[in-house]
């Protein structure tokens, strides 16, 4: 948790978020592709204005990617610690997976 709070805030929240969305994946059972290119992140946030709230990743497998939006608020709130942000977005991150199909509960 130190590493954490050494990191920038506007790091912390998308940082936390995609480790988040890693776990649930991996206590699943369900494998995120294989890196392309040695150093490619298994899922990855939208560089563009338009994108940079939305978290990518690609399943083993599957041709393109997934996409989880998130609020600018709760990628703030995530990343400043403030756990009633955390749990709404553990929530949201389950309810979209099971959505798309890829957790069955």
């Amino acid at each position: 948790m130190l590493l954490s709070s050494l990191l920038p805030p506007d790091d912390r929240g998308p940082r936390w978020l995609q480790t988040q969305l890693q776990q649930i994946l991996t206590e699943s059972g369900v494998a995120l592709a294989p890196p392309r290119v040695a150093g490619d992140p298994g899922c990855y946030w939208g560089t563009e204005a338009e994108t940079k709230t939305t978290l990518y990743f690609l399943l083993a497998g599957d041709p393109e990617p997934k996409a989880l939006l998130f609020r600018p608020t709760m990628i703030a709130n995530c990343g400043s610690g403030l756990y009633t942000a955390q749990h709404n977005a553990l929530l949201l991150i389950r309810r979209t997976l099971k959505q798309m199909g890829i957790l069955s509960t």
